[in-house]
């Protein structure tokens, strides 16, 4: 009985947990994009490659997560991940020729955390090849 009831009590923190666990994944993959954003301007790249070096620095994490619990990674999968890093990485050049660097880069870790959990609530998926 006892086991029976903390198997009850132990699926609905599971569900839980993953709520959290998507969220947290979400603001890290627009943070960590944003950061690689930075280090790309820092050495003066080509906004291209910046966008290209966000979007690798943004999607390693989930991609480690997902091999360390021997998942198929998220990113290669027809969710939108990616695609949101780099939506985010052109907005963030669009903004910083228009506003303040800080705001660029709140802007640009909401977009990306919005995209990705919009996306993932919707079912938004890319075609598959």
């Amino acid at each position: 009985m006892a086991a029976a009831a903390f198997t009850l009590f132990w699926k609905r923190r599971v569900k839980s947990y993953k709520v959290t666990l998507f969220l947290f994944d979400a603001i890290g993959l627009g943070l960590f994009t944003v950061i690689g954003l930075q280090k790309g301007i820092q050495m003066n790249l080509n906004p291209g490659i910046c966008i290209a070096l966000g979007t690798i620095t943004g999607c390693f994490g989930g991609v480690c997560r997902d091999i360390l619990l021997a998942q198929i990674p998220v990113l290669f999968r027809k969710e939108i991940y990616a695609t949101a890093c780099i939506a985010g990485g052109v907005v963030y050049f669009v903004l910083l020729s228009l506003t303040d660097k800080a705001i660029a880069e709140i802007v640009t870790v909401l977009l990306i955390c919005s995209i990705r959990i919009i996306g993932y609530r919707r079912n938004w998926h890319l075609p598959a090849l």
